[in-house]
């Protein structure tokens, strides 16, 4: 009868052990929280426009914008200056915006691509833009910080 009781108690404290293991595994559940907008605004690396150059023979450098959300935005003011590093400083070119854009200021993605300034020679030149945004999300407006071309030290055959 004792050996009985003794398996009975360390099956009766096994399973013991077990459910409480069992229970501690468990997550804790988080209260779920509604997730904020993710919103970026992308700045392209300065370039040559091939498509100026093949539809319209000009040589320009141009740099494009993106205002990109996980959800709707509107009223979308995309602000880009183009920049030629000098000597004595930078040359800033602008500012240019797409107020009078006839493409859409809202949706989940709002560009900024028909901004460029005309090279007047071959000469290597360091270009790059900076931009900010402002667009109206969830009832809210939103803005964008500075942003700069992820490349901005590349020289590029257009001088001014």
């Amino acid at each position: 009868m004792r050996k009985v009781s003794y398996i009975l108690i360390s099956i009766i404290a096994a399973q013991a052990v077990l459910t409480h293991s069992s229970y501690a595994s468990l997550p804790t559940p988080t209260p779920t929280k509604v997730p904020k907008p993710e919103c970026r605004l992308e700045v392209d690396d300065a370039h040559i426009s091939t498509t100026l150059s093949k539809h319209r023979k000009i040589n320009a450098v141009k740099v494009n914008v993106k205002s990109i959300c996980n959800v709707s935005q509107s009223q979308v003011l995309i602000t880009l200056e183009i920049h030629k590093k000098g000597e004595l400083g930078d040359h800033v070119y602008g500012p240019f915006t797409n107020m009078d854009s006839k493409n859409s200021n809202s949706g989940l993605e709002v560009d900024l691509n028909d901004i460029f300034v005309i090279c007047t020679n071959k000469i290597p030149t360091i270009w790059f833009g900076i931009a900010f945004a402002k667009a109206f999300i969830a009832g809210k407006w939103q803005y964008a910080g500075k942003t700069e071309s992820p490349h901005p030290l590349r020289a590029i055959n257009c001088g001014t």
